[in-house]
């Protein structure tokens, strides 16, 4: 116990990231057993009703949706750029009026039931206590639209808070001491002949400039779906192409190393600091457009080909992240160790290339629209 508590304490960047990615996988789970989830279709005539039963409290939600108005918002091209839905919320899961500006009052059944107007748009969903309301898809005639909705009073709260400390514990784990990390980030600044501490900075403005490139190849061209018109949309391409250009360059290294034993060493060390941030940007990458589902489709995970094969990437690559600790049984200069790494920095950028290709030519989904 002391043992893991000096560890922890000297460690905390690390040991954070492992409490967050914890944290969000127990609120996933939450959202997964005592959310609900699903769609609604909606007609200027016709009302719905949707509700939920706690399966830990004995409560009850019901609310009845009336569809007030919807829009399609044109740019100046005849683009569409935005949809606006006007709802009408009638809330049957309340036994008393609280005081809101927009709520009104109609009889039901001898009782006063609150009535309140909500409007969503394209990324920005309708909150009503513990209700999301987001836009999905619309009738020809615009008469009518289709809704996606999530009741999730504990699982959203949970998963957001992972990933916060996510996002700090990645910042922390580069100002630790005495880490693997370091200490080869050490090793290469300062006795490399290749490589020196300018090099090192210039060799990174490169890697951003080449991410910087790719990123806006596989942007998406003007005119944009409204689903796309969002600041997001940069972040998140961003940093999914910054980790896929370091992947890039460790695949590399690791054909270097199999192809001359003189620069094994070398490379293998150096692919080993690329990794890490590498790994650390496709996650963030991966939670910054879970954080853009949640508002565009009104969850953070949906089994998506793209999403998926992203986890799969991610998970392979946190195996070779834990690879190098072998250290500790085999120096960092054995051969076999970097054979090792070299062969498995290859195999694992076939997974980058699968999510990066593959999935939008075999199995599409939702990111049809992006390579």
């Amino acid at each position: 116990m002391r043992w893991s508590l000096l560890s922890m304490l000297s460690k905390p960047g690390t040991w954070l990231l492992h409490i967050a990615l914890t944290i969000i996988l127990v609120g996933a789970c939450v959202t997964h057993f005592f959310g609900e989830q699903g769609e609604v279709h909606l007609r200027a005539d016709k009302a719905q009703t949707i509700n939920h039963k706690s399966k830990i409290i004995n409560h009850k939600s019901e609310i009845t949706l009336f569809l007030w108005d919807f829009q399609v918002v044109y740019d100046s091209d005849n683009n569409p750029v935005d949809y606006i839905t006007e709802l009408r919320l009638l809330d049957r899961s309340k036994s008393e009026i609280r005081n809101h500006k927009s709520e009104t009052t109609v009889p039901l059944k001898g009782k006063e039931i609150m009535v309140e107007e909500g409007t969503l748009r394209m990324n920005k969903p309708l909150k009503y206590h513990n209700w999301r309301f987001c836009q999905s898809n619309f009738d020809s005639d615009q008469l009518g639209v289709t809704l996606r909705y999530n009741y999730d009073p504990w699982g959203i709260g949970i998963t957001y808070t992972g990933y916060a400390l996510l996002l700090i514990a990645m910042i922390a784990f580069f100002f630790q001491r005495r880490t693997h990390f370091r200490a080869l980030l050490k090793s290469v600044t300062s006795n490399s002949l290749l490589l020196g501490r300018a090099g090192v900075g210039l060799f990174a403005v490169l890697i951003i400039a080449l991410a910087m490139i790719m990123t806006k190849v596989v942007t998406p061209k003007p005119p944009l779906e409204p689903v796309l018109q969002t600041p997001l949309l940069g972040i998140h391409v961003s940093v999914i192409m910054l980790a896929y250009t370091l992947f890039a360059i460790i695949a590399i290294n690791g054909i270097i190393g199999l192809c001359s034993k003189r620069l094994s060493t070398f490379v293998f060390r150096l692919s080993t600091i690329l990794l890490y941030p590498a790994e650390f940007c496709l996650m963030a990458g991966i939670f910054i457009g879970a954080v853009w589902a949640n508002m565009s489709w009104g969850r953070y995970w949906g089994w998506d080909p793209k999403e998926t094969w992203a986890l799969i990437t991610m998970l392979v690559y946190a195996m070779l992240l834990h690879f190098p600790w072998l250290k500790s049984k085999l120096p960092m200069t054995n051969n076999k160790l970097q054979i090792c790494y070299h062969v498995f920095s290859v195999i694992a950028f076939l997974f980058v290339l699968f999510t990066y290709f593959g999935v939008k030519y075999l199995l599409g989904g939702l990111h049809s629209y992006s390579n």
